[in-house]
């Protein structure tokens, strides 16, 4: 089995006023923060290293990259959004999954894979994958999470998604708001922890911390738990820290877990998955996975947790994963959500106005729910079109919108977009 590796920055949950005045709700704005190092607002051709595309956004050649800027190049090849209130007829078929794949392999992708009614419709690799390549699915791993939890749930090794956390770290009992937290914030990003994406994020970074779990029940809490939604790593390593303790009875790690308890009695093999230096799974980003295997876990998820006649996670419990979240409605347990009042991992992520869907597809399928990662790694399942679909990649280097992407995937009256020129 090919592996493919590529080394992915994280974003902050943050916003920029300039860009929320001018609407924009692409990927490099967003980005912005994370580079900007010392905190004025723009980002220095030394700050930008080697990232063309950064360079490329610096029109007025004065050696620095605005968030006016940034949203500039974002939108020159933007596909025009219907009018709100209008939303795109959707017709999904052989054409319009080419028109998507192409779009995808423009943009760096590798795989765009689609199934309906439990069948592979349509499967395509470009840019050098192939059937056999397994990819860093990154964040996309968070999705796994949610369906383990209900699965020990089930298993009665938890008493429910509101457990507190404290009562399996237990030197969380007397803290004023850790004491308050529970699995549901947890999996839901609204836990109200510090992030510290310096010490938690990618495995290749010479300040991450040597034991992931212990250091993430370290990190402060910020806020009272479920008032706000936040990205980032450090609540689903303090989860790693939980199943790992509920484990010990069952001598197995969460990954063991997983895959006893889930992957293979529905017949997905993972590749290579990340661990820390001490051994423990990465849980928010470890995952590598072929694409095959990647939409049998989603066919799985749009059954209900049924397979092959067999209830392999209780459909009530699994259910629960897609209500929407009270700190954001585009997020559940796990799952991302296409919430007309949600948004994604910073606020600028969010539904246009007047739009019939939600903020990750803007033309309707407000059913849909999905994992999304780093490179543009998404598993979109939309259960009112019987459909799972994937798209693999490293785009963080060029432009990918999820609307764009699915509005070429789903609708027959949408022009195919050309990549960016620099």
């Amino acid at each position: 089995m090919k592996v493919c590796r590529f080394s992915i920055p994280s974003f902050f949950a943050l916003s920029l006023l300039t860009l929320a005045a001018s609407g924009q709700t692409e990927t490099l704005p967003g980005r912005l923060p994370l580079l900007d190092r010392d905190g004025d607002n723009r980002i220095s051709l030394e700050e930008a290293g080697d990232r063309p595309f950064l360079r490329a956004a610096d029109k007025d050649k004065d050696g620095f990259v605005t968030a006016t800027e940034a949203a500039q190049m974002m939108s020159r090849t933007a596909v025009p959004n219907p009018p709100p209130g209008e939303p795109a007829t959707l017709a999904p078929d052989a054409a319009t999954y080419k028109k998507a794949a192409d779009y995808s392999a423009e943009n760096n992708g590798r795989a765009v894979l689609v199934m309906r009614k439990g069948e592979v419709v349509f499967e395509r690799y470009d840019n050098g994958f192939d059937a056999e390549t397994s990819t860093h699915l990154h964040s996309a791993t968070k999705g796994f999470w949610g369906p383990v939890i209900a699965a020990m749930i089930e298993d009665g090794l938890i008493e429910s998604f509101d457990e507190p956390a404290s009562k399996t770290l237990t030197e969380w009992a007397n803290h004023p708001r850790k004491s308050k937290i529970t699995l549901r914030h947890l999996l839901t990003l609204s836990a109200g922890l510090v992030q510290d994406v310096e010490n938690l994020q990618g495995h290749e970074r010479e300040t991450l911390a040597p034991d992931l779990y212990r250091h993430a029940i370290g990190v402060m809490a910020l806020r009272e738990p479920g008032v706000q939604f936040q990205y980032g790593p450090s609540c689903y390593y303090v989860l790693g820290e939980i199943m790992k303790r509920k484990l010990t009875v069952k001598q197995q790690t969460p990954l063991d877990y997983l895959k006893q308890r889930i992957l293979n009695p529905i017949g997905v093999t993972t590749g290579e998955w990340v661990h820390d230096a001490s051994g423990n799974p990465h849980i928010p980003n470890g995952a590598f996975l072929r694409a095959k295997e990647w939409a049998k876990y989603g066919q799985w998820l749009l059954q209900g947790g049924e397979w092959e006649g067999k209830q392999i996670v209780r459909k009530d419990l699994l259910e629960e994963l897609i209500v929407p979240s009270k700190a954001n409605p585009g997020h559940g347990l796990a799952l991302w959500l296409n919430h007309p009042e949600g948004q994604g991992s910073h606020p600028l992520q969010a539904t246009p106005k007047g739009s019939p869907g939600g903020w990750i597809f803007h033309d309707g399928c407000t059913d849909l729910f999905a994992a999304l990662g780093a490179g543009k790694c998404r598993m979109y399942v939309i259960p009112s079109l019987n459909m799972v679909a994937l798209r693999m990649g490293d785009s963080e280097r060029d432009r990918f919108s999820d609307d764009t992407f699915l509005r070429l995937l789903l609708t027959a009256d949408t022009p195919v977009v050309k990549k960016s020129e620099p």
